[in-house]
């Protein structure tokens, strides 16, 4: 009987896993605290969706950026939020921390928001700006430099204003120079596993601009000495008569 019963127990105990004829599914349990892990990934993946999203916002409200460029950047940040999302919706259906950390791996090395598309968005406004104001110092140049060779054609004494003049042209043009291609460099850089040379690419795009910041300011400062003495040429107006 002892051998019958040995023998009918796992017959029946197999019996008991087949459902209309076919063996139910083994189901794999989850591995130890996974789910805290795919937890974590999903929010750092949600901090670069929100980032994202406050890029494009920078994005719309830069005054002088160029339509060309918002374009590029727009198009930029629209495909990685596609990216980001569909990468958080595979996260959520791992079930091994292999693959969770191949998803993890992704979120930084195939998107770089925040040390790349970040400094895209706000360097290439920057950029866009500088050449602006290249554009209206070259004018203004040319402007007070009329006004400064009529002075000298009326006998005026121009000699520093014209030294103005060149210091303001050379800084202007130094800033021009400075910031030439930068922009177009700095959208060719690609994301990837090297954090390093990235940061090291984008950080050469940013010193450029803050020397050529630099230049600007020294343009305007030598622009205000030349409309100083323009307008101390003015002859000033005579005083009022005194009441009798």
């Amino acid at each position: 009987m002892n051998r019958i019963l040995r023998t009918l127990i796992p017959l029946t105990a197999a019996a008991a896993l087949v459902v209309g004829g076919v063996a139910a599914p083994a189901i794999a349990a989850p591995e130890p605290n996974l789910t805290v892990a795919k937890a974590e990934v999903t929010k750092r993946i949600d901090l670069r969706l929100a980032a994202l999203k406050k890029f494009d916002t920078a994005l719309n409200a830069a005054k002088h950026i160029t339509d060309g460029h918002r374009s590029t950047l727009h198009t930029l940040v629209t495909e990685d939020i596609s990216g980001l999302t569909a990468l958080k919706t595979k996260v959520a259906g791992e079930t091994t921390r292999e693959a969770l950390r191949a998803d993890a791996k992704s979120m930084v090395d195939d998107y770089r928001v925040f040390i790349l598309v970040g400094p895209k968005v706000r360097l290439t406004a920057v950029s866009d700006a500088e050449v602006a104001a290249v554009a209206k110092l070259k004018a203004a140049h040319d402007k007070l430099a009329d006004l400064v060779a009529k002075a000298k054609a009326a006998g005026k004494d121009t000699a520093a204003a014209e030294q103005d003049l060149a210091a303001m042209q050379a800084a202007t043009d130094k800033a021009s120079a400075g910031i030439d291609g930068d922009v177009a460099t700095l959208l060719a850089i690609e994301p990837g596993p090297d954090g390093d040379a990235i940061r090291a690419k984008v950080g050469e795009c940013r010193t450029s601009l803050k020397t050529a910041r630099a230049d600007l300011k020294t343009a305007v400062t030598a622009a205000k000495k030349v409309r100083a003495f323009l307008k101390s040429l003015k002859p000033s107006p005579a005083p009022a008569a005194s009441p009798s």
